[in-house]
């Protein structure tokens, strides 16, 4: 072997220890969510879900909606809050309902809807969620501390989180609209909706106030009594294949053949 072919040989394992290397920090992961609504209960919005390093917080209680969190709190548009994860280097998907209703991928009542998402344990350790509620102003799912669900530990291992279970109090209230079912989107009420300039604080009265309120599907919303479960959010790894690092290697050498013979 001449001193060429030792050279690119040398390039070649500098490449593959790369590839082999970026495969074994690389996770799947699957998001499942799950409406448990009654079948006249309420509506969920596509799931933003978000993998970060902690220091990613898309809202606070107590301060003001941003506008992107507005934007997902009023329309159930997830792409503003996106947009400044992609920018923060979060790893982020959008788990949308198989069904929905109106052209809408929503996650209708009773509804389970899923999402796999390739993410790096090393710096994806945590997880961050958003949907808005309908057929509400301004309500919302999400979780205010960015650390409360840690999916991978400080070594990269994938902890086993539990199912996450997010019920009416746990709802917000992003505090740019006044509750009254004007001009909110999915709702049959009509009208415009009259702005507010509050805070985000957790939604009032347990969301009994959207007792009553039409939604487009034809459904009027009845919470029933008591506690409301909105939701299920369960993550789990999904397994590489047992042969996937015997693959990068096979076709590294593969390729390393290929250059030779060519020589």
């Amino acid at each position: 072997m001449n001193l060429k072919s030792l050279k690119r040989l040398s390039a070649y394992s500098i490449v593959l220890s790369a590839g082999l290397a970026t495969a074994a920090s690389a996770a799947v992961l699957q998001i499942e969510i799950t409406n448990n609504q009654n079948a006249d209960g309420l509506y969920l919005t596509p799931l933003l879900s978000v993998f970060h390093n902690g220091s990613f917080d898309s809202f606070d209680a107590g301060k003001p909606a941003s506008p992107q969190v507005e934007l997902l709190a009023e329309e159930g548009d997830p792409s503003g809050v996106a947009g400044l994860a992609g920018a923060a280097g979060a790893t982020y998907g959008v788990v949308t309902g198989p069904k929905g209703f109106g052209g809408a991928p929503v996650i209708d009542p009773g509804e389970t809807a899923y999402l796999n998402l390739s993410v790096d344990p090393t710096k994806d350790r945590y997880f961050s969620f958003l949907s808005m509620v309908i057929p509400s102003n301004d309500t919302f799912i999400g979780n205010d501390n960015p650390v409360a669900y840690e999916i991978f530990d400080a070594v990269g291992a994938f902890t086993g989180i539990g199912p996450i279970s997010v019920y009416d109090l746990d709802a917000w209230d992003a505090g740019t609209e006044l509750n009254d079912g004007f001009g909110a989107p999915f709702n049959t009420a009509g009208g415009t909706a009259t702005d507010a300039n509050g805070v985000i604080t957790p939604a009032p009265d347990g969301l009994f106030f959207l007792n009553g309120q039409e939604t487009v599907a034809g459904t009027t919303v009845d919470l029933g009594e008591g506690r409301n479960l909105l939701a299920t959010i369960a993550i789990s790894e999904v397994p590489l294949p047992a042969g996937f690092p015997l693959l990068l290697v096979g076709l590294g050498a593969f390729g390393l053949m290929r250059r030779r013979n060519q020589e």
